[in-house]
C-alpha cells in the first residue's frame, strides 16, 4: 500500500527558516548539532535558491518504501528533505499508528504535516503519543494531552499547518469525526468544528478555514469558519465550484480557487456573490490535476502537480495568475522510493 500525503492544503514555502543552532552553512555539507528528535546534515543555500532567501527549510517529508514477507510497508524515521539540499531525520515522530484499541498498525504511515514556510512540523511523538509541533530550529511545541483523545484510530487522522505553521487543524474524518483548530505557540484548542465537513484548509491569512458539506438534495456547501468555530459564510454554489478539487481560501475570505480537470481550467469562485468570477485554461505537466492550490499573492496561485507511480517521481510548482493565465515554473524536485510524503505548499 502507497499512500500520497500533500500537506493537507498547507500553504506555499515563502519564507526563510533560521539554521538550527551550531549548523555549519558554508557551501558544503556538515553534521548538524540539533535538538533531540531531530538529526542530519544541512547545506547551504545558493543565493536566490528556490523562491525565497531560505537557507533551510523543509521541502517535504517521507518515509521509505520497504518489502517485508512480500508486502510493502513505510520504513522509518520519517526524513525531512530540506531546500538547500540536506536531510535530516525526525527521529521521535511515530512511525506507525496505533488503532482505535491502542494497537500499532504497521501497514500504514502515522500523520504528519509540514508548514507551508517549511519551518515547522507536525505529528505524533513516539515516546508518549503526544501530538506535537518541531520548529526545524529545534524548538517543540506540545499540544494538549486530550488532542488525539483515547480511542481515535490515528491512521484516520489528518493534520494541517497553516502557512507560517501559527496554526493546527487536527481532523478525524473517519472515527470520532472531528475537527479542532490550536494556537501552534500557546498550544491552546482555539475552537472545533463539526466533524461532518470536509477539511480544505486555512485562508491565506489563517484567519478562518475552508470546508465543504454534503447535502440530502445531492449538493454539496461550501462553509466557512473562523477559528473559533463559527460559521462566517455558507453557499450552495455552482457544482462545479463546490466539487472542484483541490481548492483554497484566499486572505479575503471570499474568494476560493479551485481546479475543474474536465475542462483543464483554473477557475475563482466568490462565495459573497456566489458567481465564478474567473477561469484561466491551464495544462499542468502529464495532463496531471494538482495535488493542492494555494494562494500565495492577490491574483496568484501556486499549484503543487506530482507526476510519477511506484513510490517515485517529480514534484512540479507552478505559478498562476489567475487574471491573465500566465504560469510560471517555480520549482521541480524528484521524489524516489517513498511509501509516503507529505509536502509543503504553495
Amino acid at each position: 500500500m502507497r499512500v500520497l500525503t500533500l500537506g493537507a492544503l498547507v500553504l506555499g514555502c515563502l519564507a526563510a527558516a533560521v539554521p538550527p543552532a551550531g549548523a555549519t552553512t558554508t557551501g558544503t555539507a556538515a553534521t548538524s548539532s540539533t535538538a533531540a528528535g531531530v538529526s542530519g546534515t544541512t547545506t547551504a543555500a545558493a543565493a536566490g535558491h528556490g523562491h525565497g532567501a531560505h537557507a533551510d527549510s523543509v521541502r517535504y517529508a517521507s518515509l521509505k518504501r520497504c518489502v517485508v514477507k512480500k508486502e510493502e510497508m513505510p520504513c522509518g524515521p520519517w526524513q525531512l528533505t530540506l531546500h538547500s539540499g540536506g536531510k535530516r531525520a525526525l527521529t521521535d515522530a511515530r512511525v506507525f499508528p496505533r488503532n482505535a484499541r491502542g494497537k500499532v498498525t504497521k501497514d500504514v504511515p502515522a500523520p504528519i504535516a509540514v508548514s507551508g514556510d517549511g519551518r515547522y512540523i507536525a505529528y505524533v511523538r513516539e515516546r508518549d503519543d503526544r501530538l506535537v509541533v518541531r520548529e526545524l530550529t529545534g524548538k517543540v511545541h506540545v499540544m494538549p494531552a486530550d488532542t488525539l483523545p483515547k480511542g481515535t484510530d490515528m491512521a484516520g487522522v489528518t493534520l494541517s499547518l497553516s502557512l507560517t505553521g501559527a496554526r493546527l487543524a487536527v481532523v478525524d474524518g473517519a472515527g470520532q469525526k472531528f475537527i479542532r483548530l490550536f494556537d501552534v505557540a500557546a498550544g491552546e484548542l482555539l475552537g472545533s468544528i463539526p466533524g461532518d465537513r470536509g477539511f480544505k484548509g486555512f485562508s491565506g491569512d489563517e484567519d478562518e478555514v475552508l470546508t465543504t458539506l454534503g447535502t440530502d438534495e445531492n449538493t454539496t456547501q461550501i462553509i466557512t469558519y473562523d477559528l473559533t468555530g463559527d460559521e462566517v459564510a455558507r453557499q450552495v454554489p455552482p457544482q462545479i465550484a463546490a466539487q472542484g478539487t483541490p481548492a483554497a481560501l484566499h486572505a479575503d475570505g471570499r474568494s476560493v480557487a479551485f481546479y475543474s480537470q474536465g475542462t483543464h481550467t483554473l477557475k475563482v469562485y466568490d462565495l459573497a456573490s456566489d458567481t465564478v468570477v474567473n477561469s484561466v485554461r491551464v495544462r499542468f505537466p502529464g495532463g496531471e490535476a494538482p495535488e493542492m492550490v494555494d494562494w500565495t499573492g492577490t491574483r496568484e496561485v501556486t499549484a503543487h502537480v506530482f507526476h510519477g507511480d511506484g513510490g517515485s517521481g517529480t514534484m512540479t510548482v507552478l505559478r498562476v495568475d489567475v487574471g491573465s493565465g500566465a504560469v510560471k515554473v517555480r520549482d521541480s524536485y524528484r521524489i524516489k522510493n517513498t511509501f509516503t510524503f507529505a509536502a509543503c505548499g504553495g
